[in-house]
């Protein structure tokens, strides 16, 4: 999958934009608020069709303007598709190749990216719902049955949340529910063990690489369920046996919505033993299985976004990190400054100042 254009109108402090990135290295180059991060948000926004750092997606139109528009075309095997998704004060229009699309579910995952960011780090001592997002976002973008049985889920659990909260539930009610949530959490947990087990065993691999240590990163799922017991008619008897619980507390304490994700280090969690370094090698090293768990679904890489990745870390990882990426993957780097290393590579050149953007080295 390779990106040709990016067009911004109205986004962030971009009043007008228009860049063509090469199919390989990118390098964004610019001094601190210059709109480096916002040009890399504007493709996060057109792959999941929200913002990863704000929830109030009308802060993105520029200040005193009615509305934002983000557009690119994209390329995957030999065929170009054209995205748009405008932003207004009444929510947002999507497009592909002019045509309306209704529902954000159509749009999801056309444009498949991978971020990495300084911010990324905050996942480790997060509330287990940030870690919970991180798993439904990744895998609903390949993935309509999760989509679908997650959005069921999801608005299941608030119905059911309602009637235990009311002074007589209707038991008959609650049964009806407990059989629909146990149906989406067959589908989901199915995903999520399959999802967890590849990024767990690509993980090992990657971060040896990257860290040059040997030992061993993982990724472990804490289901609300045992695997050998995760069927359909478990599932809802595990509903059933907190029914009386559900009814003192008004809540449904048990289920895929309390489930959460432990980041390891040698079998220990990294939030307690590993070190800050150890820390940002194996977010990097989850994000690059990350990106090899797309492709492994999809058949197509996805695009590698680094937001001032590059400073955080040695020279010697540095060095490791472009090698690892600068193989087959289109990537957009933002800097605010070039290591010198790197000016060695093949790589295309953009420098930035206040929302603009100019071509100063590489090839279009």
């Amino acid at each position: 999958m390779i990106i040709r254009d990016i067009r911004l109108r109205n986004f962030r402090n971009y009043e007008k934009l228009s860049i063509s990135p090469s199919e390989g290295l990118n390098v964004i180059a610019g001094q601190n608020a210059q709109g480096k991060t916002n040009l890399l948000e504007s493709l996060i926004y057109i792959s999941l069709t929200r913002s990863h750092r704000i929830s109030n997606e009308k802060k993105l139109i520029r200040e005193g303007e009615e509305f934002a528009a983000v557009s690119c075309t994209i390329e995957t095997d030999g065929m170009k598709k054209d995205l748009r998704a405008v932003i207004h004060p009444q929510g947002k229009t999507l497009s592909v190749q002019g045509n309306p699309v209704t529902r954000s579910s159509d749009f999801i995952g056309i444009l498949n990216v991978v971020l990495f960011a300084p911010d990324d780090l905050y996942v480790f001592n997060d509330q287990p719902r940030e870690r919970r997002r991180i798993l439904n976002q990744e895998i609903t973008k390949i993935s309509q049955k999760y989509l679908y049985a997650l959005n069921r889920y999801q608005n299941v659990l608030k119905e059911r949340n309602i009637l235990l909260k009311t002074e007589r539930p209707d038991s008959r009610f609650l049964d009806t529910y407990d059989e629909e949530m146990a149906q989406c959490e067959e589908t989901i947990i199915s995903s999520r063990r399959e999802f967890i087990s590849f990024i767990s065993d690509r993980m090992k691999t990657v971060y040896r690489k990257l860290s040059g240590s040997d030992l061993d990163a993982a990724l472990k799922y804490q289901c609300c369920i045992k695997e050998e017991e995760c069927t359909f008619e478990n599932i809802l008897e595990m509903h059933r046996s907190c029914r009386e619980k559900d009814l003192e507390h008004r809540m449904t304490s048990a289920g895929i919505h309390r489930e959460d994700l432990q980041f390891e280090l040698n079998g220990s969690n990294v939030i307690f033993t590993a070190s800050q370094g150890q820390k940002r090698m194996v977010m990097l090293a989850f994000k690059l299985s990350l990106a090899d768990y797309i492709e492994h679904k999809t058949g197509k890489k996805p695009v590698l976004l680094l937001d001032d990745v590059l400073s955080e870390l040695d020279m010697i990882r540095q060095k490791k990190l472009i090698q690892m990426i600068s193989t087959g993957y289109q990537c957009l780097i933002t800097v605010t400054e070039i290591p010198s290393f790197i000016r060695k590579e093949d790589m295309t050149i953009f420098m930035i100042h206040d929302g603009r953007i100019e071509l100063t080295g590489g090839t279009e």
